[in-house]
């Protein structure tokens, strides 16, 4: 009986720590973790040191902060694929995949990330995205860049400040400032693009998908080869993926 106290607080601990590290929208320090919490130095670095063996979470060593970890991720992958949203959104790329012959996906937004939640690979797969539960830095992809467009200002700001953008091609947005451009385009238009941004060759149309309170939770794209999209094609693709994302909103409840 003596123990219970301590394994409850330790638990809790442990769900306080995973919950700082995945809401927070600056990625924390250990420093930032000790003073969120209160906990001493000694039982946060035990239990954060768990949670990396485990891969809940991750350290980069140069940034000295706390990422959320692939078994985190992926967990969090099959909550959502138990959900009826996740039935609908397959449902939804599944269909557009079948209508346009290309590769589909699903995407949240994690911190500065996304995170993908559905593939639907088309006869002509020239996706860089392998598994459920995928990660890619948000500004470098549409489906990144359309969740991006939904927050505001600060927040955006708050994800990247002091970030250097990664870089995968020439034509990857690696400026803040011309990326913040960017997401207001996008904001305006109601759909992303990605023009060889992650991949040389490929190119990525993305919409908003809503929930019933109006808020936008996931994005889903279509990738094509650059090489085939003339703007006639292009423009059927956008028409496409916007009135599927409508669909699914439509069906989990948004008015």
């Amino acid at each position: 009986m003596s123990q219970k106290p301590s394994v409850v607080k330790s638990a809790a601990r442990t769900l306080d720590i995973l919950e700082c590290i995945v809401k927070n929208p600056k990625a924390p320090t250990f420093t930032m973790l000790q003073e969120l919490m209160d906990i001493p130095k000694s039982s946060l670095s035990y239990l954060l040191q768990e949670l990396m063996n485990r891969d809940y979470i991750q350290f980069d060593s140069d940034l000295r902060v706390y990422y959320p970890g692939i078994n985190l991720v992926q967990m969090s992958a099959h909550c959502i694929n138990n959900t009826n949203l996740s039935r609908e959104i397959w449902l939804g790329i599944k269909k557009l995949s079948e209508d346009l012959g290309e590769t589909t996906h699903a995407g949240v937004l994690d911190g500065r990330f996304i995170t993908y939640i559905s593939k639907c690979q088309g006869t002509k797969d020239i996706s860089v995205v392998t598994t459920i539960g995928f990660r890619l830095p948000a500004h470098a992809t549409a489906i990144g860049k359309m969740l991006l467009s939904s927050l505001s200002a600060d927040d955006v700001e708050s994800r990247h400040k002091n970030i250097s953008l990664e870089r995968y091609t020439e034509n990857t947005i690696v400026s803040y400032e011309q990326l913040v451009e960017e997401l207001k385009q996008t904001a305006d238009k109601g759909y992303a693009i990605d023009s060889q941004e992650i991949i040389p060759g490929g190119i990525c149309i993305a919409a908003p998908v809503y929930d019933k309170n109006n808020k936008m939770i996931v994005a889903i794209s279509v990738t094509m080869l650059a090489i085939r999209t003339n703007e006639q094609f292009l423009q059927e693709v956008i028409s496409k993926v916007k009135q599927t994302a409508d669909n699914i909103s439509m069906s989990i409840g948004r008015k």
